[in-house]
């Protein structure tokens, strides 16, 4: 036992003592990282006779006589610490272990609440609290101590063990039976368990865990294709393009032949904006698995992005794809029960995996609330668990006479459902896109089915009984490139939600810094060649010009240097752009405050969201408008934003007016001061009259349906 000089008379250690005591200590610290523990108990006693004074020195003592179950002098090594450091949270922590495993639960789950109150970031202790918990018969609360462990560590085998234990304590015997086979996956390495029990996790909505299983089992079967393609799957779909890649190219390598790894690639090129090599990955995926309707609809994505498509390439593509796709005759439209009164407003249906904080709900949960105020009827079905409802949620929920999450029904029991709440229009709110259902829309299960928001253009399913547009978006010149009827609204398609909580609108950044930003804050897959080359006219002509471009991704090495490649294959120079990895919509915000005066957009796909986000913080955006539904968002934002002069036709146009604005700057700066308000006093920001406008939209079509369904049935 060492007998301490801490008293309030001692005198302080000298300097001497003191450097004596910390080469104790460090050798201690030595030969504790070698497991060498007798040893290192010494130097640490040693470290304490020279310098009982010094902070750090009772904590490793304390430490090494816990290795040796002499628990009660390591407590009192460890309140000598605490007399110098009150509230040091490993301490507080340890203390707390000591008294658990003593036996002293009670008195020990306080310190360890204290110190992971203090910093929670200690897996050990989050699991020693969970532990203590639990032996006190509290397994709700051990549960969400093991949580806290395996967030922070998501390969802790005890912490599945034990939370499996209290899961199955609490009844939970679903919950319990999968703790325990990642404990076991994780004990054995067995790669084919980690790979379903990770599936079963991002089902349940631990992403993180099943992250940690995915990338396990990758590297303890690195000649195996199968988990190479899960972790990269996972990687990709997290926008980690690089590392993906890399992990599905050992898959391909492993497994060329496979279809589905040569579309993950594709995908994962998408994200770095190498069109060209993405569409050829898919063309290659189709030739290896032609049978493949989910390949087939990845490539018509991709294809929107690309340089040169034609609106009859799309068309033919989509066209393809429903070839393919269509798992059967789909329901005859007349043949549902619901009551045919063309008086009565239609019941709604909702079919989206993005009812949260996404740019479909921007774009739509406005009218939808507008509509709820009107009279209507909504039943919300959410197709992806993963995605967190938040507080958009709740505003759909809000609206809502049904919410429900219907991400374990097959498309024949939604059917039901549907049919079963009497929804007249069904909205696709997604498209070829992330939880979409369209196996459900191509076996019909509503009288009427609209495309929505969520797609740029022809779905390609005759199906659907209407696409919302406008004549912006979708001229009446191109109805023939549609296979759905156009449904043009008279202002504009979408009703803007800004952003709840944007920063002030603030000064040109010109005036102060000299420097002309322009921006673009697209994804990389809308980035080529020949907005590369009029970027360069325009900053040929803008000496004082750069260009920042920010998005989610482009802080990877691989994917910066993907984007400065095609960018330089245009002729633009690296020198004169800069790149910025973020997706946090306030940061976002605040960049238009800080740096971009003005905005442009890239084609032929153009922005979106972010064209009206950019409006909102009074910058306006430069787009060069083209002959696809996704190369028009930007023009009819603009032009019902009254800005449709910045609307060009021309590369030659597109470039004069982005250098013209560059020598007008108090012009902008005047623009920029009252363009928020302008926006907000436009239709895209007016509920009522889009509510209005929608709802005589849908009152047209219901009218139909009740109509033609009256002729048929000899009712007319």
């Amino acid at each position: 036992m060492i007998e301490s000089r801490l008293s309030a008379t001692a005198p302080p250690s000298s300097p001497l003592q003191i450097r004596r005591g910390q080469k104790h200590h460090d050798k201690g610290v030595e030969y504790s990282r070698a497991d060498r523990w007798t040893k290192a108990l010494h130097e640490f006693e040693e470290a304490v006779r020279c310098a009982p004074d010094q902070p750090r020195f009772h904590y490793g003592h304390g430490i090494a006589l816990s290795r040796f179950d002499r628990f009660e002098e390591a407590i009192a090594a460890f309140q000598r610490e605490l007399a110098m450091k009150p509230d040091h949270p490993p301490t507080l922590a340890e203390i707390g272990a000591c008294h658990a495993r003593l036996g002293r639960r009670k008195e020990g789950i306080p310190y360890l609440r204290k110190a992971l109150n203090l910093f929670g970031g200690m897996p050990n202790h989050q699991f020693n609290l969970g532990l203590a918990l639990l032996s006190e018969g509290k397994p709700l609360e051990a549960i969400a101590a093991f949580d806290r462990a395996l967030a922070l560590d998501p390969t802790y085998i005890n912490a599945y063990r034990l939370r499996g234990l209290a899961h199955a304590i609490n009844g939970n015997q679903q919950q319990s039976v999968q703790d325990l086979h990642a404990a076991v996956a994780l004990d054995t390495r067995n790669y084919q368990t980690m790979l379903v029990l990770g599936t079963q996790l991002g089902k349940s909505e631990r992403e993180r865990e099943a992250g940690m299983l995915f990338e396990m089992a990758a590297k303890v079967a690195p000649d195996i294709a199968l988990p190479q393609y899960f972790f990269a799957h996972f990687l990709i779909s997290h926008h980690l393009y690089e590392m993906g890649l890399k992990h599905v190219d050992r898959a391909i390598a492993l497994e060329p032949r496979s279809g589905e790894y040569q579309a993950l690639r594709a995908f994962g090129l998408l994200g770095q904006g190498r069109i060209d090599e993405s569409v050829a990955s898919y063309r290659r995926a189709g030739e290896l698995d032609p049978s493949s309707a989910d390949i087939a609809g990845g490539l018509l994505f991709t294809l929107q992005h690309k340089t040169g498509v034609t609106k009859q390439d799309l068309l033919d593509a989509h066209k393809r794809w429903a070839a393919l796709y269509r798992p059967r005759e789909p329901k005859d439209r007349f043949a549902f029960g619901n009551d045919p009164d063309s008086g009565r407003r239609p019941r709604l249906g909702l079919v989206s995996a993005d009812m949260h904080r996404h740019a479909v709900t921007y774009l739509v949960l406005r009218a939808f609330e507008q509509l709820g105020a009107l009279g209507y009827e909504i039943f919300c079905y959410k197709t992806d668990r993963k995605r967190q409802d938040d507080e958009f949620s709740d505003r759909y929920k809000a609206v809502a006479a049904s919410w429900r999450d219907v991400s374990d029904l097959d498309d024949d029991q939604l059917a039901a459902l549907i049919a079963e709440q009497g929804v007249d229009v069904l909205f696709d709110l997604s498209g070829h896109t992330h939880g979409c259902r369209l196996t459900l829309f191509a076996q019909r299960a509503a009288p009427v089915q609209l495309s929505w928001a969520g797609y740029v253009g022809t779905i390609g399913l005759d199906t659907y009984d209407g696409l919302i547009a406008d004549p912006v978006e979708a001229p009446p010149c191109d109805d023939e490139y549609y296979v759905e009827p156009i449904i043009r609204l008279p202002d504009c398609y979408v009703c803007y939600q800004p952003p709840l909580r944007a920063p002030d609108v603030g000064p040109l950044p010109f005036l102060e810094s000299g420097v002309f930003t322009f921006g673009c804050f697209n994804r990389p897959a809308k980035l080529n060649a020949e907005v590369a080359r009029a970027w360069a006219r325009i900053l040929e002509r803008v000496p004082n010009g750069r260009i920042l471009l920010v998005y989610g991704g482009l802080q990877e090495p691989t994917t910066q240097e993907a984007v400065y490649m095609i960018l330089e294959n245009g002729g633009l120079s690296r020198e004169r752009v800069d790149l910025i990895g973020e997706s946090d919509q306030q940061k976002l915000l605040q960049a238009y405050v800080e740096r971009i005066d003005l905005a442009l957009d890239p084609f032929p796909y153009s922005g979106g969201v972010t064209t009206l986000e950019a409006m909102w913080m009074g910058v306006p955006v430069v787009t060069m408008v083209g002959e696809t539904f996704a190369g028009r968002h930007s023009a009819t934002h603009l032009t019902a934003a009254g800005l449709s002069h910045f609307c060009t036709y021309s590369v030659e146009d597109y470039v004069e007016l982005a250098v013209g604005w560059a020598e007008r700057p108090q012009e902008l700066a005047s623009l920029r001061l009252r363009l928020r308000e302008q926006v907000a006093s436009s239709p895209l920001n007016d509920p009522v009259r889009f509510g209005n406008n929608l709802s005589t939209a849908l009152m047209g079509l219901w009218k139909d349906w009740c109509d033609q369904r009256a002729v048929i049935h000899g009712e007319g």
